[in-house]
């Protein structure tokens, strides 16, 4: 806190921990495995050293307490293919223990394994864990197969290059498609700040305040300078002011004294509310009494004070009820002479709680009303229905709340009488005008240098758009997804089946190494497939806002490092 104070608190530990089980994934995504039915077992070998692992739906490792096993199978995207492939030992499944959350896993295809020769399976894995009670997503991983060795090198080669490719096109695209998300927030930059525009344009139209079509920015700047001299000039007028000394505010308990806690606009009802609190304008607010009893000792028991925590909350009055002549919301009897509550009157330039406290308990519910003639027939309607409170006109007179009045003691003195200890003025309503007005302009030149400042920032990019090096990065993609088309009708592949599921292998090969996150990419995955020119032309969809900064090597297809 500070040299003397130190802050200090027990330490709190939390655990985080993941969330439910969700699906089954491996600590890397393998690439797409090519294998035959040769006799060489590493021609043959499907899976070497796969962990799979239990995933939250954050894709972190839970389920560490779970026992059970994986079934692994080979199932064909063609549910008319009879043709399936075997495991080693001409079995159609296999089963790999479970324990603590993972399990290892090795796959070898049995030699003459039947099968369509250049035909696309898939390696399904399914966990048996009979602790949950939702059964778990199964991981799917496909694979290449092929009838003869020569052949199966060609394709893994061809294979090999159909997943950089993939892995390449899905990163030109995240960024062609990053670019468009961010023409597309720009725009919408543009058009909230025109919004905001045209908005303050209409308020100050609201204040009579008209603006040229052109010179905005120097005529309002001119026009702020104007309405900040008139008004300083408005500030400068004369008006009452109480003349009797507040008590040094050093302790922030001290509210200070009544007379200076509230102003009242109009003259004849300062006066006579003034008068009527005469004993009570010296008396110091404090919020404590131990600041109250402070006060005491220093003055010599000579300055009043109030502490507001001596006070009984319970008998103060509702500031929102209204004047007795009214009952459940229906008039009594028409009164005359404008009556109104005296503390309706105040208005509080701070502690406006407090100041309620203050001044709920000293005025109660005493009226203000313009004359002694209207005060007598209010107070004579009033009885008849419920108790009246103290009468105050606006010409010096008072009616008790006893229904006493007359004499000296009932009759407020002129103004000069008063010797200062008279309730302030507030600021004029000229003041409060000219401040909206200075306010609303400020705000708008604002608004207007933004609006600029957005417009210059879109067009500097829409024209970086169709730059040389960009328009070379366009070829590029429509260059590589040409060449991914070939190879994979040299593999036999349906391009419009398979690209994208070779897409989310190859993006999703080492997440951690990519500056786009996992999450991301795995909804990339599930797009639409589009030619590079509806890629770049298309609506933006959920993307990161800031550009991805792509090296030479990953935009011209370079194989990304994997994970061992």
């Amino acid at each position: 806190m500070d040299k003397t104070n130190v802050l200090s608190s027990d330490q709190i530990v939390v655990e985080v921990v993941p969330n439910d089980p969700v699906r089954l994934l491996p600590d890397s995504l393998p690439a797409t495995p090519a294998v035959s039915n040769v006799r060489t077992v590493t021609s043959r070998t499907l899976v070497k050293d796969l962990h799979l692992h239990v995933m939250d739906e954050y894709n972190n490792r839970t389920g560490f307490d779970l026992v059970g096993r994986i079934i692994a199978k080979i199932k064909s995207p063609s549910e008319d293919d009879t043709e399936i492939p075997q495991f080693q030992g001409k079995v159609s499944a296999v089963e790999f223990p479970f324990d603590r959350g993972s399990a290892e896993i090795n796959l070898v295809l049995a030699e003459n394994s039947p099968g369509r020769d250049s035909t696309e399976y898939i390696l399904v894995f399914e966990p048996d864990l009979p602790a949950l009670r939702k059964p778990l997503e199964p991981y799917r991983l496909s694979f290449m197969f092929y009838n003869d060795y020569k052949k199966q090198q060609q394709m893994a080669t061809l294979t090999r290059e159909r997943d950089q490719l993939s892995q390449s096109i899905g990163v030109y695209r995240n960024w062609f498609d990053t670019t468009n998300q961010l023409v597309a927030e720009m725009r919408c930059q543009v058009k909230e700040a025109e919004t905001r525009e045209t908005h303050l344009k209409n308020e100050l139209r609201k204040q009579q305040i008209e603006l040229p079509q052109t010179n905005t920015l120097q005529y309002v700047d001119s026009l702020i300078k104007q309405k900040m001299l008139d008004q300083e000039g408005v500030m400068k007028q004369p008006r009452r002011t109480c003349t009797l000394p507040n008590y040094p505010k050093g302790n922030q308990d001290v509210l200070g004294k009544i007379a200076h806690l509230a102003q009242i606009e109009d003259n004849e009802a300062a006066k006579v509310i003034s008068w009527h609190l005469a004993s009570d304008m010296d008396c110091v607010v404090t919020l404590t009494t131990e600041a109250a009893r402070s006060i005491f000792d220093e003055t010599q028991g000579r300055q009043q004070v109030l502490p507001l925590d001596s006070i009984y909350k319970k008998t103060l009055p509702d500031w929102n009820r209204p004047l007795p002549h009214l009952r459940n919301g229906k008039i009594c009897f028409k009164p005359v002479g404008n009556p109104i509550f005296a503390r309706d009157l105040l208005t509080f330039p701070d502690n406006v709680e407090h100041c309620q406290t203050v001044f709920g308990m000293l005025l109660g519910d005493t009226i203000i009303i313009d004359n002694l003639d209207a005060a007598n027939h209010y107070r004579k309607e009033v009885v008849k229905i419920t108790h009246c409170p103290t009468l105050l006109t606006r010409e010096g007179d008072r009616i008790r709340s006893n229904g006493k009045f007359g004499g000296l003691q009932n009759k407020a003195p002129p103004m000069d009488k008063l010797r200062g200890m008279v309730f302030g003025a507030p600021m004029p309503k000229l003041y409060s005008t000219f401040s909206g007005q200075i306010d609303l302009l400020q705000q708008y030149r604002a608004a207007v240098v933004k609006l600029d400042s957005v417009n210059k920032d879109l067009d500097l990019h829409l024209r970086s758009l169709n730059t040389p090096e960009m328009q070379k990065k366009k070829q590029e993609l429509a260059e590589q997804e040409k060449n991914l088309m070939l190879i994979e009708q040299k593999l036999g592949m349906t391009p419009s089946d398979k690209v994208t599921e070779s897409l989310l292998q190859s993006i999703m090969l080492d997440a951690s190494d990519t500056p786009i996150p996992p999450k991301r990419m795995r909804r990339e995955t599930v797009k639409k497939l589009y030619s590079s020119e509806e890629w770049i032309s298309s609506p933006t969809k959920k993307q990161q806002q800031q550009l991805l900064q792509l090296s030479s090597s990953e935009l011209n297809g370079t194989p990304r490092k994997r994970k061992a």
